[in-house]
């Protein structure tokens, strides 16, 4: 195999259509790459982000629809069984300056010179703690928003965790470790969802 490099590249040297083949190639593969490099960006934050989320908890659900109790329905993205509660844990893949506080009506989102309002997500946070609650009623039950790549200038509402908050983790905890009372809780949670 290394008598046929020099071979090769005594080839590419003297064959101007071989070159020009290699140079088109290299052009479309970079091409390519450069068009592709926001998916693989978001999918390298996903997959941090799952990562991230799941030693958070001894177990987790993803995707539960429970009744909120006043005749709608609440969509849990990751419920957490975690040492001292259930923990509901949503995903706000957000970019950009997040101005808001726990008691406003709308946050805002900033990008460039540009701005976005959008409903408090404590308000819906609110409503899937009291469906959780309604199944496991002695049980503690916290939530949180985990905003991927936001930032927040000004003061941070103590709901938010940021990606860099959870860089020292501690190690997942192991299900034998939860307490008993919080595991009784999970498998009522469990036999609701199905």
């Amino acid at each position: 195999m290394s008598a046929s490099l020099p071979e090769f590249l005594h080839e590419l040297v003297s064959n101007s259509e071989l070159q020009a083949t290699l140079l088109v190639a290299l052009v479309a593969l970079a091409g390519v790459l450069y068009l592709l490099r926001n998916r693989v960006r978001r999918w390298n934050s996903e997959r941090k982000t799952r990562k991230i989320i799941q030693r958070l908890g001894a177990r987790r659900i993803e995707n539960i629809r429970l009744p909120d109790g006043t005749g709608g329905e609440v969509i849990i993205e990751n419920l957490l069984l975690a040492p001292d509660a259930l923990v509901i844990a949503g995903i706000k893949r957000f970019d950009g300056l997040i101005f808001g506080a726990r008691l406003t009506d709308q946050w805002t989102q900033v990008l460039g010179r540009r701005s976005y309002k959008f409903d408090n997500p404590d308000h819906y946070l609110q409503r899937q703690l009291n469906a959780i609650a309604q199944i496991v009623p002695d049980a503690p039950v916290t939530g949180w928003h985990l905003f991927t790549n936001a930032k927040f200038p000004r003061d941070k509402p103590d709901s938010v965790l940021l990606l860099g908050d959870l860089k020292t983790l501690p190690p997942r905890p192991r299900y034998a470790d939860i307490p008993k009372q919080l595991r009784a809780a999970w498998k009522q949670v469990l036999e609701v969802v199905g």
